[in-house]
């Protein structure tokens, strides 16, 4: 059964789930939304996710679970290079993963995303997406996060605006100038964000495409 749940963040909420799955590239990409959130919270996941082999297309379709923590966590490849092209999802891939972690989470109480139809997972169509998801995983305890993914800049450069007001407030305040910096760092963590040195660390125009995701 597939329960939805509008409109709120899951990165908050993963330690109610017995299993969290994540919908990912073929090309150890993990800098969406959700996917790069999970990898902050969860060191883990990068660290296992580099071990595959990069861009490799027989991954599609196979999923690499690590199971040594709560929740359990289920990395599906159902897409190739994240990229601006309209569509990259494999829907083959997409259902050969869901039916897979039906058999393997059976039970379980689950959480995802509407994967395969963002720009972070394969921008594929989201009603094909959500048919297929529906009709793979019967045996699972479904819970799907539906709300809007915007990239990590995007959500870095909204931080900031509001930094900025303060700033702009307490100019002549030097105290309350070093404690709103550190403030801002603060944030960035508790919303799982990359820092300002790894923002300010990428410096050429590829790097720089990247970071939309």
């Amino acid at each position: 059964m597939i329960t939805f749940i509008k409109d709120k963040e899951p990165i908050y909420d993963t330690e109610s789930y017995d299993v969290v799955l994540i919908g990912t590239s073929t090309h150890n990409d993990l800098r969406g939304n959700f996917q790069s959130k999970m990898r902050i919270k969860y060191p883990i996941i990068e660290k296992v996710n580099n071990k595959t082999p990069y861009g490799d297309l027989r991954k599609l379709g196979k999923r690499v679970t690590i199971d040594d923590n709560k929740p359990i966590i289920s990395l599906m490849y159902m897409c190739t290079y994240p990229s601006r092209k309209s569509n990259y999802i494999d829907y083959d891939a997409l259902e050969k993963c869901l039916m897979t972690a039906n058999a393997e989470f059976k039970g379980k109480k689950v959480m995802t995303t509407v994967i395969g139809s963002t720009q972070f997972d394969g921008k594929g169509d989201r009603e094909k997406c959500l048919s297929i998801m529906e009709r793979c995983t019967k045996d699972l305890d479904l819970y799907v996060y539906d709300y809007e993914q915007i990239t990590t800049r995007e959500e870095i450069i909204r931080q900031d605006e509001y930094f900025k007001k303060l700033r702009k407030q307490y100019k002549d305040d030097k105290e309350m100038l070093k404690k709103l910096k550190d403030l801002k760092i603060e944030m960035r963590r508790k919303t799982y964000l990359p820092t300002d040195t790894y923002i300010k660390g990428k410096k050429n125009k590829e790097d720089d495409d990247i970071l939309i995701y």
